[in-house]
């Protein structure tokens, strides 16, 4: 049987037809694909070489089969006439896509962005080699070295992608925001933390963890901070909650997704925004105590060497297929409320 790009096309179009939440969920999953594969490349090591290349070419592949990712235009039909608000917001941009511009426009030429990318990485790796205390590219240093590649091959993506472009721009931003600028400032003014974030450490991760521990027959005690858990072997293992375990990768990673989505694919109203963003709030909390349970499990019958695997590993399995259920029902929400709008629209 000859093998035909075309033939292969079409059926991924059958499967996903454009507009659809499936083909909206590919094209995110196409995104978070490469940002995966960058960042395990980055972090080069020969034992994630493969896994780095493998996720870097199934996102290329599967950007190449979702895109473009039309937005709806006005059609001039012979008769009838669109309504001109319904022609005004087919015809704008996305507010994210207007802010990108804006500032692309501020730095006034593409060369100008380019060189601000190239600063930015140049900054971070001369950062890690001569002034910190831990030479190496850690998560932090391999989002923002993301951030600045980013900006250095938008104005050649825009061309072509530009509505993905746009995404991923103020996606990683936003991670730079919410994630990696709080923590480079706490780690300059080291200390305790503040009193609300260690009760919540304490009150809402430490012994609810513990707490389900025991529920499911593993001996577990909790103290400010610490975790002890009897393992089954009968050693005791005190684990500390960090901000990693506190869920700040996960809450952070989810806001910028999810603004991120609201400022370039779709536009929300207030009250449904408020009642998702909650929602996913409640669920990444949720997932981010689930995580912690499973890898309490694992140690408990693994040992602790199984218990630093999971916990390394377990998390972004876990983050990666609550947020896919979460963004396939939101998109499906979407575009069942915009089929009721249109229809409305065009009874009126």
């Amino acid at each position: 049987m000859e093998f035909s790009w075309n033939a292969l096309v079409a059926a991924f179009n059958r499967l996903a037809p454009e507009g659809t939440p499936r083909r909206k969920l590919l094209q995110l999953v196409a995104i978070v694909l490469l940002f995966e594969g960058v960042s395990v490349l980055v972090l080069f090591s020969k034992a994630g070489l493969f896994a780095g290349l493998f996720s870097l070419a199934l996102g290329i592949l599967l950007l190449v089969f979702v895109h473009p990712f039309k937005r709806e235009r006005p059609v001039a039909i012979q008769g009838a006439a669109a309504p001109a608000a319904a022609v005004k917001e087919a015809a704008e941009d996305p507010p994210g896509v207007k802010l990108v511009d804006a500032f692309m426009r501020l730095l006034r030429s593409d060369y100008v962005v380019m060189a601000l990318g190239c600063l930015i990485i140049v900054a971070i790796l001369v950062f890690n080699k001569f002034l910190s205390d831990r030479p190496g590219l850690g998560d932090l240093d391999t989002l923002s070295i993301m951030m600045g590649g980013m900006i250095l091959v938008y104005p050649i993506l825009a061309k072509h992608f530009k509505i993905e472009a746009c995404f991923s721009l103020i996606f990683l931003g936003l991670v730079v925001v919410f994630l990696v600028l709080p923590q480079a400032v706490t780690s300059m003014h080291k200390g305790t933390g503040s009193s609300i974030g260690n009760w919540y450490v304490q009150y809402m991760l430490a012994a609810p963890f513990a707490g389900i521990l025991d529920l499911v027959g593993i001996p577990a005690s909790s103290s400010g901070s610490m975790v002890v858990i009897e393992f089954h072997d009968g050693t005791l293992q005190a684990l500390s909650i960090s901000a990693y375990c506190a869920g700040l990768y996960s809450f952070s990673i989810f806001l910028a997704a999810f603004f991120s989505f609201v400022l370039v694919f779709e536009r929300l109203r207030t009250a449904i925004l408020a009642f998702v963003l909650g929602l996913g709030l409640l669920v990444a909390f949720l997932g981010n105590l689930f995580r912690m349970v499973i890898i309490g499990i694992v140690g408990y019958y693994r040992g602790l060497d199984a218990l630093l695997w999971a916990h390394e590993n377990v998390g972004w399995i876990i983050f990666l297929s609550w947020s896919a259920v979460f963004w396939y029902f939101l998109l499906g929400y979407v575009s069942k409320h915009q089929t009721s709008a249109e229809r409305k629209t065009e009874v009126n």
